[in-house]
């Protein structure tokens, strides 16, 4: 198995921060520590190993981070402010820093997945809720998801959005991450055996939310047997990650074919020859030459018409032709009006036949009409879209999770798991 270290200066925590490689390639997925860890602590206590065979394989290419908790979740005594602070830049260090380097050694535009045991599973959820658009989807094992576990009953605004108990159950229904969360993978699971309590209290907070909310979220309690510890961790990741894999190719092959099918189509102009159609340019290059020598436009019939009744060439503009034959074409309107109502189609049609009458009246009322026809026809550029902006969803700070309710109707056809 392919082990790179790397570490490099954040400039969001103004430190130097370790990202361990697991893998080669396969669908990236960004793994956060336990608490107070480290890098390491997934090849340390056997997680790695359990995922071998998916990154082996190269269905999965694992970057695991280091922590910053000491500074911000795990600091009861320190300053809440600052501690809030700490949790905001390791958020911002994960989507800022975290996603592109991921992107460049995955060589692909692949959106990665989260996970996380325990505290890791707090971080793991948390980036993802606020960023769906970056990430696939979310496997959080054991996770508390209540900020005022660590912070009491102190909050601020930056504090309530890193706790998901609070925020989540008072999303708008017509936020536009609903329709994300339902095209993405989300698997939370807890235990009911030792230390799990908090994990239990909080997921069950979630999982209504989601209901509420008409998230498709798979949301799993094990048994009573089942503990806060890494071997059912081991256990529980082995059971999860081939089918939140499976489900993010199918996703993925689904918007690749979207976009195709969606791709503008390129402007028919471009493959046309040089000089197939006339263009604003073209036709000022036209008009400059034909003050010049607009009699010489069409040697063929000089010969047989005085050239002062010789009607401009096809591609000379409105201006060349008066100057020509002023007189003309004022005559040409009360004799003839019908001849200029008539489609292109019958103009290039009488152009002959009028060089041989010495110029027919009719004649140079439909070339002085032609040029302001061709005007119209220059391409249009389609509009440029919108630029799209990260957004929370909105709620008061001080909001308190919203009771449970009646889950709404999924949107989806995606089943809800069972519990085990």
């Amino acid at each position: 198995m392919n082990r790179e270290t790397v570490t490099a200066h954040s400039k969001n925590l103004g430190k130097d921060m370790t990202i361990r490689v697991y893998g080669e390639s396969g669908w990236p997925i960004i793994a956060f520590p336990i608490q107070d860890a480290m890098s390491d602590c997934y090849e340390q206590f056997g997680m790695v190993d359990a995922m071998k065979d998916y990154i082996e394989s190269g269905k999965a290419q694992l970057f695991v981070l280091d922590s910053v908790d000491a500074e911000g979740w795990s600091d009861r005594g320190g300053d809440n402010t600052l501690r809030v602070n700490v949790i905001e830049a390791f958020y911002n260090y994960v989507c800022e820093e975290v996603v592109p380097f991921v992107h460049e050694r995955n060589s692909s535009d692949l959106r990665p997945l989260t996970m996380g045991c325990s505290l890791g599973a707090t971080h793991a959820l948390i980036a993802f809720l606020r960023r769906p658009d970056l990430f696939q989807g979310v496997i959080a094992l054991s996770g508390g998801y209540d900020a005022q576990f660590f912070f009491g009953d102190w909050m601020n605004t930056t504090l309530y959005f890193n706790s998901p108990v609070h925020f989540l159950p008072n999303t708008p229904h017509d936020h536009p991450y609903i329709d994300l969360y339902n095209k993405r993978e989300i698997v939370l699971c807890c235990g009911q055996g030792a230390w799990e309590e908090e994990g239990l209290r909080t997921e069950h907070i979630v999982d209504d939310a989601f209901r509420a909310l008409g998230v498709n979220a798979w949301c799993d309690y094990w048994g009573n047997d089942v503990d806060h510890d890494w071997p059912w961790w081991q256990k529980q990741i082995q059971y999860f990650l081939p089918y939140v894999l499976d489900e993010a190719e199918k996703y993925h092959a689904e918007e690749a074919a979207e976009a195709a099918k969606n791709a503008p189509a390129k402007p028919v102009t471009a493959r046309k020859p040089a000089g197939t159609k006339t263009t604003r340019s073209s036709r000022a290059k036209t008009s400059t030459a034909a003050k010049k020598s607009a009699p010489a436009a069409k040697p063929a019939t000089a010969t047989k018409a005085k050239p002062k009744a010789e009607p401009a060439a096809k591609a000379a503009p409105k201006a060349a032709a008066k100057k020509a034959e002023p007189k003309t074409a004022k005559a040409a309107t009360p004799k003839k009006p019908a001849a200029a109502a008539k489609p292109a189609a019958t103009k290039k049609a009488s152009a002959p036949k009028a060089a041989t009458k010495k110029a027919a009246p009719k004649t140079k009322a439909t070339e002085a009409a032609k040029p302001a026809t061709e005007a119209t026809t220059t391409a249009t550029k389609p509009a440029a879209a919108p630029k799209t902006a990260a957004e929370k969803p909105a709620a008061a700070p001080n909001a308190k999770p919203a009771p449970k309710t009646v889950p709404a109707a999924k949107k989806t056809t995606r089943t809800r798991k069972s519990t085990r």
